[in-house]
């Protein structure tokens, strides 16, 4: 899950595996001259064949323009009190990897729990039913150290930090503050189960927290969880946005703030939405609650070609951080794509392929790191 925002010349996300939260507010979108209201709720990943369920929140219109905080606490509050040595992964510790023994379907409670000043908040309400905290660490550009007051860093947690700290680009280090290690109950049987999130302290966009269930998943799912996590990061995190105030932004209000012109989210929808689709989506994304699902449903198959799943399809940000996550967890060509795309293999392909172009911007930032997560999935 992440935290969202708004996008410039216009906005949107992706799969189902994760999700993303930002600002609960409406936001006025112009795309290719189209001005639409954007509920900007969160967002969702589930990686296509997987059991390992999630579903979108409803948005809802009623929201007000102004985004609350997500937490009880001041975005100002300080960080939780460290209990524990902190850990740095090798700066050359070679091939990422997780033992199949880290992705166990249900580990034992810890005695790990949430600070009472923590900024991200107390709880893990966002995460769905039965949704339990293993462990959580403070963290600090490549170092993660325990704040939990359960003990020393897990090795399990340290094989999940090395893929993330491999991954994550540069320009976004700074901005990450915590990592959360959870299990999504996932025989629950219900719709409601959430696997990855990322969230801002408040409506601050230069503080996130990272929160990952890797329990039950596979490495390929681990991996473009992640992947589609910094995703949102990379376009909605402090470097993405300028100081325009909500009432002059001419891009996207994220609830942070006002996307910047050159936002990679912004060129991105710029070069890969048509009209057609930019109409079609805001018709959807402006209908009532007890239709807006449908409304998505019918959008994405009309378009599904365009997505690489229907997830991707409800959220310009997920759609971002869905093709994304697929291009940097797997690269374009990879025989592995079909595994994780919804309907036709070739569905969203012109989205992924525009993470190799040179306009994208991206591939220059997250590159590197994308190749070291690609050796996870091979």
């Amino acid at each position: 899950m992440v935290a969202q925002g708004g996008q410039g010349p216009w906005q949107p996300r992706g799969s189902g595996l994760l999700v993303t939260v930002v600002a609960l507010s409406v936001v006025a979108l112009v795309v290719h001259g189209v001005i639409a209201l954007v509920l900007l709720n969160g967002t969702v990943r589930r990686p296509p064949g997987s059991d390992r369920v999630v579903a979108l929140p409803t948005p809802t219109p009623s929201v007000p323009a102004t985004t609350p905080s997500r937490s009880e606490s001041s975005p100002a509050t300080p960080a939780p009190a460290v209990s524990g040595a902190p850990w740095t992964p090798p700066a050359a510790g070679g091939a990422l990897h997780l033992d199949h023994s880290c992705l166990v379907a249900d580990n034992p409670p810890t005695q790990a729990t949430f600070p009472i000043t923590d900024p991200f908040g107390t709880h893990l309400g966002d995460l769905g039913v039965g949704a339990e905290l293993q462990r959580l660490y403070a963290v600090d550009d490549r170092t993660i150290t325990p704040a939990d007051g359960a003990g020393p860093v897990r090795e399990c947690d340290k094989q999940l930090w090395s893929v993330v700290a491999g991954t994550l680009p540069a320009s976004v280090r700074p901005y990450l503050k915590e990592l959360v290690v959870f299990d999504a109950l996932l025989t629950s049987g219900t719709s409601d189960l959430y696997v990855g999130e990322v969230v801002p302290a408040g409506t601050d966009a230069s503080k996130w927290r990272l929160a990952v269930a890797p329990n039950g998943a596979t490495d390929l799912e681990v991996a473009v969880t992640i992947a589609h996590e910094i995703g949102h990061l990379l376009s909605l995190a402090a470097p993405e946005l300028d100081t325009t105030s909500q009432s002059q932004c001419p891009t996207i209000w994220t609830g942070s703030g006002c996307l910047r012109q050159d936002a990679h989210v912004i060129s991105f929808l710029d070069e890969t939405w048509s009209d057609d689709e930019i109409d079609g989506w805001n018709d959807a994304a402006t209908k009532p609650d007890d239709q807006r699902d449908q409304a998505f449903q019918d959008f994405y198959d009309q378009h599904a070609a365009s997505f690489v799943d229907s997830y991707a399809a409800t959220d310009p940000f997920e759609d971002f951080a869905e093709s994304f996550g697929i291009w940097c967890a797997l690269g374009p060509g990879s025989p592995l794509i079909p595994q994780t795309i919804e309907g036709d293999p070739s569905n969203g392909k012109t989205k992924i392929e525009w993470f190799e172009k040179s306009s994208s911007d991206v591939k220059g930032t997250a590159g590197p790191g994308c190749l070291q997560l690609r050796a996870l999935t091979r």
